[in-house]
């Protein structure tokens, strides 16, 4: 949405106290989001432009649009788009935008709630100020309030758009529904702003995409249930939940160029169905867009650049679980692998990850991490980093030093470099949080940094810098990442990570995988995957429950030119292999050798089946859920021969 907007003056402000203990229509709407979405007044927190992320700029302009986001709670979130900031680059912020606009979201059951902030057409402008009122402030005397601050819903439903005319029709007007643009889902992730949405962690999240109105958790306009026929009924919004489903389900084979795409075409279309969003500029520039990402992508959508193709790209970022969940944060592949298809784009087996923390827009990687020569004793924002001589190999700790990140600023900060250890016989280099960071928040304007950094000197003068965690994880392997509350100390937890999966094999190649057993006997077992005990070699696997935060239940199954596959334990390093020729031998991982049969195996499709079989090359046997003692999700693998009739030698590949 476009136009000034303004907050109510001092002189409008006078009639409010008639009214003050009157439920307003925007209060009754704020009241039954909160009921949908299932949050509180509480949960909502103050929001800034100016702590958002700059998603466009323009060269010849001063002109900033800044996308802002808050977690309201574990499924709500909230995020506000405030364009045309009047800031000049890389000289303090901005004080005022001409537009602005924010949405909460509930990524579990589809809820969704708009909200514009007021304006003012021509000639009175007023721009909106860059802090975000609440939506749930409606103090009389905190002021401005939520009803000084924001569109009533009926005021946004009927808002109009700047250019009306039609060639034939000059009288024709459309009203700027938010939903005629957010239409496949709450977000339109535009190629300009998909970064900074997948830095907050709103790209591949569990939000629903499609708006399909007969799936569960499905995408929908609150107080707007209705979407098989145009009636509005009595809510302002009631007519929103038909016009995403008429672009969803439009006639057209691509259902973006029906919705967005179309209606923000820079040419005035002859057709009232299709009008313009004016011409995307506002009354004061008409050069520059005041929605640049749209006229953008339609650029790209006729070049064919929208898709993810590339294996950096921001929309391969995935962020399907939250630090509160159960007290551990899961990161994935094989957890991501069946819910976002993102992980399927031809990607069989990733052989790097890299992950951020939800809003630092610092990216670190098993690649970076592994290229800093030590074995570290911590490295983290948390603990900052510590290098033990005893611990490497040589002996000896490399020299390190650290640097902090300061939060959201434009532009980025990083205050340092700090070497607080130039000590090089007390045992390594300790460059502990606690000997920088009073030093790196004062730095940052006494705020707390959001990530951390080393820099280390390698041989020949190469300086290497690496991103650090912002926690103590307890996995992080190119298979993914996973992180516990409670290792974190008392009282605190993981940060919220994104993760995307790099160096893809091709499914041709490799495909990481879990491997399920088929044998179930319910109520007293079930849901057992292929399992290692140790990482020795030889180190024995077993049948064991489901846990997506066990990496000893991801495997690789890498193909080979003779057809036949090898199983390789992501935890361990180690393959597949069974103990011996033998009949009920255990089958155990050990370390690759090229020349040994008993570590490779052939898969045997079961027919009118998706389960398969897996006969070991050495032994001609099948592999095999053993017979447990005593607890049922510990059952021994073996390599025994085949038993038509025995579930517990078919599997399941996930």
């Amino acid at each position: 949405m476009k136009g000034f907007k303004r907050l109510f003056t001092a002189a409008l402000l006078s009639g409010v106290a008639v009214t003050v203990h009157a439920q307003t229509e925007l209060q009754t709407y704020v009241q039954r989001c909160q009921t949908e979405l299932q949050f509180t007044a509480s949960e909502v927190k103050p929001m800034n432009c100016n702590d958002g992320w700059q998603f466009a700029e323009f060269d010849r302009t001063p002109i900033h649009d800044l996308v802002v986001y808050q977690r309201v709670n574990a499924n709500v979130d909230m995020v506000a788009a405030c364009r045309w900031g009047n800031g000049v680059r890389n000289a303090g912020g901005n004080t005022q935008f001409i537009s602005l606009e924010l949405l909460v979201h509930n990524r579990v059951n589809g809820g969704t709630c708009f909200f514009a902030a007021k304006d003012v057409g021509p000639p009175v402008f007023q721009p909106v100020a860059s802090a975000i009122v609440s939506i749930t402030n409606f103090s009389p005397t905190n002021r401005p309030n939520a009803n000084d601050y924001w569109l009533s819903p009926s005021e946004m439903n009927n808002k109009l758009m700047f250019s009306n005319a039609v060639p034939g029709n000059p009288n024709y007007q459309e009203k700027l529904q938010c939903v005629r643009c957010h239409s496949q889902g709450p977000y339109i992730a535009s190629k300009r702003i998909a970064p900074f949405l997948a830095n907050y962690g709103l790209l591949n999240d569990g939000h629903d995409t499609h708006s399909d109105f007969a799936a569960s958790g499905h995408y929908f306009v609150v107080g707007s249930r209705e979407h098989t026929q145009p009636n509005p009924g009595s809510h302002p919004l009631g007519n929103w939940n038909f016009l995403i489903a008429q672009n969803n389900f439009s006639k057209t084979a691509n259902p973006c160029s029906s919705a967005c795409h179309v209606l923000a075409k820079i040419e005035p279309s002859t057709s009232p169905a299709f009008a313009p969003i004016g011409d995307l500029s506002s009354p004061l520039d008409r050069i520059v867009p005041v929605l640049p990402s749209i006229k953008t992508d339609i650029l790209e959508l006729v070049k064919g650049g929208m898709e993810p193709s590339a294996g950096d790209s921001p929309y391969r970022w995935i962020n399907r679980d939250q630090p509160g969940s159960g007290g551990v944060e899961v990161e994935t592949f094989t957890a991501s692998k069946q819910k976002f298809p993102v992980t399927n784009y031809q990607c069989g087996a990733p052989t790097w990850l890299e992950a951020t923390a939800v809003g630092t827009s610092a990216t670190f990687s098993t690649a970076t991490i592994s290229l800093l020569q030590n074995k570290l004793n911590k490295f983290n924002l948390r603990d900052g980093l510590v290098c033990l001589d005893s611990d490497q190999p040589s002996g000896k700790c490399n020299d390190y030093q650290v640097s902090y990140k300061c939060p959201v600023s434009q532009p980025e900060t990083w205050v340092g470099p700090y070497n607080k250890d130039t000590n090089y016989n007390d045992g390594g280099d300790r460059e502990e949080r606690s000997k920088a960071w009073n030093e790196a928040r004062a730095a940052c304007g006494n705020k707390d940094p959001i990530a951390m950094r080393a820099d280390v000197l390698w041989t020949g003068g190469i300086v290497m810098t690496v991103a650090a965690p912002n926690d103590r994880l307890a996995q992080f392997t190119r298979s993914g990442l996973v992180c516990r509350n409670a290792d974190q100390g008392a009282g605190q937890s993981c940060s919220n990570y994104t993760v995307r999966y790099r160096g893809c094999l091709p499914t041709n190649e490799a495909n990481l995988a879990r491997i399920k057993n088929a044998w179930t006997n319910p109520p007293t077992f079930g849901d057992r995957y292929l399992t290692t005990t140790g990482n020795t070699d030889g180190a024995e696997t077993r049948a064991q429950g489901n846990n997506f935060e066990y990496p000893s239940q991801d495997w690789t199954i890498e193909y080979m030119a003779n057809g036949n596959v090898r199983l390789y334990d992501i935890w361990s390093g180690k393959y597949l292999t069974a103990n011996s020729n033998a009949d009920q031998v255990a089958v155990v991982v050990r370390n690759f050798d090229s020349a040994l049969l008993r570590q490779q195996w052939i898969v045997e499709t079961i027919s009118g089946s998706s389960e398969v079989r897996f006969k070991n090359v050495g032994s001609y046997r099948y592999l095999t859920v053993g017979n447990y003692n005593g607890d049922p999700y510990y059952a021994p693998i073996l390599s025994q021969t085949l038993n038509q009739g025995w579930a517990s030698q078919r599997w399941l590949v996930q």
